[in-house]
């Protein structure tokens, strides 16, 4: 039987980079997969996510995000590949501007609906929206940085094997690892399992309330004659919705711009199986978005791509250890705006697999907080 120091199961960007800051550490370590790497089943993969330093939730994911930047750089640099893309993110609504105001931090710029069509001709807003602008925003190339991490872990010693389903996990001082391809120990052992966590995490005992969800993320083909590429990300808080979209980044002459919404599934194994009439409501809010906000975009989505969420009742993430196990930690429930955490979150989750007190982990992503609603 093989031993590391330690294995972390999952290779989404939580696990890709809670693996690469044990590497860098110099601790032996094993990365698991269930999936050929790469692959498109999880919550990891695709060209885009956007980041930003003002964050609407609490004031320690402002406090992350200011962290997160300087470390998505250094990546940048370790990797030399280009990972981030500063475009800027604008932020609007119409209707809620009270909201609008506690959604950001004083890094952005309140704009009126008239400097807005000054500024970005191509988006048509009503008269009296109004919106935040942070020049510090960007793109995060998502399948590149999850290859960062993993390029730059297996340049520091670390082990991948893909394609390999953990199938039961024995706790103790050493923990061992049962999978499709051997039995493997460690001394410590991180779950960054993505919408697989709740089936994984209660089979050692640990039972929060996670949901996994899908998403259907959806492009949108420029009309003949027009260039959106110089046009910011951007988020609208609607009445009943949030739509959010970045320039065309991923494929050529193409937008992405969908709901920040899901639609429930069983499990992540079936997330092919949904609620088609939810998913053609969620689609036809998108299409009278788009006719109404980028006129010079063709209104029916060129490419369709389905993404998982793992959503936490209140949007929070988790990260924390097993209440008896504590060389067993976990992360979950990024609730589809993690991505922008990664590095910051690996650090958090290596730090706490080695019994360290990890900066910025703060209460409110314990899984203490749901102790009414679960087992832990």
């Amino acid at each position: 039987m093989t031993s590391y120091d330690y294995i972390v199961v999952g290779a989404g960007v939580i696990g890709s980079s809670t693996a690469y800051a044990l590497a860098k550490q110099g601790k032996s370590t094993l990365l698991l997969e269930q999936f050929p790497i790469p692959h498109t089943r999880g919550s990891s993969h695709g060209g885009s996510r956007v980041t930003r330093k003002a964050f609407r939730l609490q004031e320690f994911h402002s406090q992350i995000m200011m962290k997160a930047y300087p470390m998505w750089e250094t990546l940048e640099k370790e990797a030399r590949v280009e990972l981030f893309k500063q475009v800027g993110m604008l932020s609007t609504t119409h209707s809620c501007h009270e909201g609008l105001t506690k959604y950001f931090t004083k890094q952005t710029k309140l704009l009126n609906s008239k400097d807005v069509s000054q500024m970005y001709p191509l988006m048509t807003f009503p008269e009296n929206e109004m919106a935040h602008l942070d020049e510090d925003a960007g793109i995060l190339y998502a399948s590149k940085c999850v290859m960062a991490f993993q390029k730059i872990f297996l340049s520091n010693g670390g082990v991948i094997k893909d394609n390999c389903k953990v199938r039961s996990i024995i706790p103790g001082d050493t923990v061992t690892v049962h999978t499709d391809d051997g039995d493997f120990q460690a001394k410590g052992l991180v779950l960054a399992c993505g919408p697989w966590s709740s089936e994984i995490l209660s089979n050692i005992g640990v039972f929060l309330p996670l949901k996994a969800r899908t998403v259907d993320v959806c492009y949108w083909k420029e009309k003949p004659g027009y260039d959106h590429s110089k046009l910011p990300a951007f988020v609208s808080l609607l009445e009943n919705c949030i739509i959010y979209g970045v320039p065309p980044s991923e494929y050529n002459g193409l937008m992405k711009i969908t709901l920040h919404d899901s639609v429930p599934c069983e499990s992540a194994d079936t997330r092919d199986i949904t609620d088609d009439e939810l998913v053609a409501r969620h689609l036809d809010k998108l299409k009278k978005y788009v006719a109404s906000t980028f006129p010079h975009l063709i209104p029916e989505p060129a490419i369709r791509e389905r993404c998982m969420y793992t959503i936490t009742p209140d949007t929070v993430s988790i990260i924390d250890s097993h209440p008896t196990y504590k060389n067993i930690v976990f992360g979950a429930g990024f609730s589809g705006q993690g991505f922008k955490f990664a590095p910051v979150a690996g650090s958090m989750l290596a730090d706490l697999v080695q019994n360290k007190t990890p900066d910025l982990l703060v209460d409110e992503m314990r899984a203490s907080r749901f102790v009414t609603k679960s087992k832990l």
